[in-house]
């Protein structure tokens, strides 16, 4: 949301708000201060160029010359929803109009007794595991040495229930190892011994902080604002 905000009125100090490519958290020394005040001028550019101007031009083709342009329709927008919360977010300046809704559907009342081919695995286990990097990645187009890496250091844990989200039909898995195109996360961490390998974006903190167990998180970078994401993330994750 940063540059939405930024577009909406929403102030980004550089001394303490670092941009979306930074790998700083929120206490920033001389130097990253420095490199914060230089990304924050140019990255308004580059997203220009990059994704605003593209995306400008598909809504012209589909709707007509006279779309207005993305960021003016940013800029008058009445509402922001933002898929955080500001309880585990950075500290940053907001508006009323800026509302945070992350963690929406994680509640306790949302969880659902696991179904049968889950519930036989987990109870047969001494630790469960459960391996995604979400619906944004495709873990089916990881390289197939990186696939095999994954199945041989499983199947070295034979007493640990893997719970893999995978898309595809080539790969073959060891016992302890349960591929499938969709998991019940949510219901998953609920159990106190289940324990969670995933890309460090929001849900990821939002799923781990919403359970009423503490649970452990492995923390993967897979894209760029999720470098900004993990220190903060990782941190919540020890206080939890």
């Amino acid at each position: 949301m940063d540059y939405v905000g930024y577009y909406m009125g929403a102030p980004m100090p550089p001394s303490y708000v670092a941009p979306i490519l930074s790998d700083a958290g929120d206490i920033l020394t001389f130097g990253q201060r420095f490199k914060s005040i230089i990304g924050h001028s140019i990255t308004p550019y580059v997203i220009n160029k990059i994704t605003l101007a593209a995306e400008n031009k598909i809504f012209k083709k589909h709707f007509g010359a006279d779309f207005p342009d993305l960021l003016e329709i940013a800029k008058n927008a009445s509402l922001v929803f933002v898929n955080s919360n500001e309880l585990y977010d950075l500290p940053r300046p907001t508006l009323h109009k800026i509302v945070n809704i992350g963690g929406l559907g994680m509640k306790a009342a949302s969880a659902k007794p696991l179904e049968k081919e889950y519930a036989e695995k987990v109870e047969k286990a001494e630790n469960v595991i459960v391996f995604t990097f979400g619906s944004a990645a495709n873990s089916s187009h990881m390289p197939q040495k990186w696939k095999n890496a994954f199945m041989n250091a499983f199947s070295k844990f034979p007493k640990t229930q893997f719970f893999f989200r995978y898309e595809g039909t080539d790969l073959k898995a060891p016992k302890n190892v349960h591929l499938s195109k969709w998991l019940p996360q949510v219901d998953l961490l609920r159990k106190n011994f289940t324990y969670l390998i995933r890309n460090s974006d929001q849900c990821c903190a939002g799923h781990c902080l919403s359970v009423p167990k503490p649970k452990s998180a492995i923390i993967s970078l897979i894209f760029e604002d999720e470098w900004l994401r993990s220190g903060n993330n990782t941190a919540f994750l020890k206080l939890k």
